[in-house]
């Protein structure tokens, strides 16, 4: 997938090519289906398939206190779309002019004459454009003015519940991460790089692996039963996420302990799937009290992570 960060990269006399429009954070499972469609369109009319987002997310330059924590960094978000099979993702610059951009302007300028687009797939619910005028419904009557097709995918989810990044922020914000899998594909996790901690953990009995993460939404502070994958290697593990009550800590961290590993992991990455919260955050009387629950924490992970299996991100296209 070749990736452009604004449309004055596109080589000369770009397209046609087949067109999607979102933020999609999460890319979740409704996103995928949006992709399948995609992939799908661009093979029939033989097209480069194009997915066409924002960085940053436009409610972080327009209204910074409505704007979501993102279930995805840039990274992240790259390495999923990648895996969709997509053929060229364009992160355009969100800015104060191209906010003020009309959706008319946006179909002319950008789908037609840059993109030249040939046909347009989004969501039901897409909106765009100055003050979000745009809608599905003027997408399907600008193509039908300019020439270019338009297909409007309904809502997919589970149990009537449509796929939502919303949803799923509420989820994992609520600590709830075992029920992520079902709307993600995937279990939620972060990517750290090991930095030096206070080594209380050692002394404890259970050493752990301090991290520092760009992921910007965490699940609720607690302990949680993880998958920890080191570079091919894939480990049990127990995290915790929060501010240490016990020794009075005030700054939120995450120290994850790798059951049955013995090793150095500084400056290492780590990643960390979430598979079930086990408690939440409190504090205990002493060392020992903490220990004990620490010890507790990690054979209740053991007999839950034994028969769970890492969900990662596949997607196997199935164009019949």
């Amino acid at each position: 997938m070749d990736i452009y960060s604004s449309l004055e990269q596109l080589p000369q006399a770009f397209g046609p090519s087949v067109v999607t429009l979102g933020n999609f954070d999460g890319v979740h499972l409704g996103h995928r289906e949006l992709f399948r469609h995609l992939i799908k369109r661009s093979q029939q009319l033989a097209c480069s398939s194009v997915v066409f987002t924002f960085e940053p997310h436009p409610l972080k330059l327009l209204a910074p206190e409505k704007a979501p924590l993102l279930l995805n960094t840039p990274e992240e978000k790259r390495r999923l779309i990648a895996a969709s099979h997509v053929d060229l993702l364009i992160e355009a610059k969100f800015t104060s002019q191209f906010a003020e951009m009309t959706p008319e302007r946006f179909v002319d300028e950008i789908l037609v004459k840059q993109l030249r687009v040939k046909a347009l797939v989004v969501g039901y619910d897409y909106a765009f454009g100055k003050n979000r005028q745009g809608s599905a419904d003027f997408l399907a009557q600008s193509g039908r003015e300019k020439g270019f097709e338009v297909d409007v995918l309904q809502p997919v989810g589970v149990d009537g519940v449509p796929y939502s990044s919303t949803r799923i922020r509420q989820l994992v914000a609520a600590g709830e991460v075992d029920r992520v899998v079902s709307l993600l594909g995937r279990h939620y996790n972060l990517e750290g790089l090991v930095v030096p901690g206070e080594k209380r953990g050692r002394g404890l009995g259970f050493p752990t692996a301090n991290l520092q993460t760009k992921k910007e939404l965490l699940p609720a502070d607690g302990v949680y039963a993880v998958k920890v994958r080191h570079g091919e290697q894939e480990f049990n593990g127990v995290v915790n996420l929060g501010h240490r009550p016990t020794f009075g800590g005030k700054e939120p961290t995450i120290e994850v302990h790798l059951i049955d590993f013995v090793g150095r992991l500084y400056d290492e990455s780590l990643r960390i799937y979430f598979v079930e919260r086990l408690r939440p955050e409190q504090a205990f009387a002493g060392p020992q009290e903490l220990a004990a629950a620490i010890g507790n924490d990690v054979l209740r992970a053991r007999q839950i992570l034994e028969r769970v299996q890492v969900v990662q991100y596949r997607q196997y296209l199935s164009l019949s």
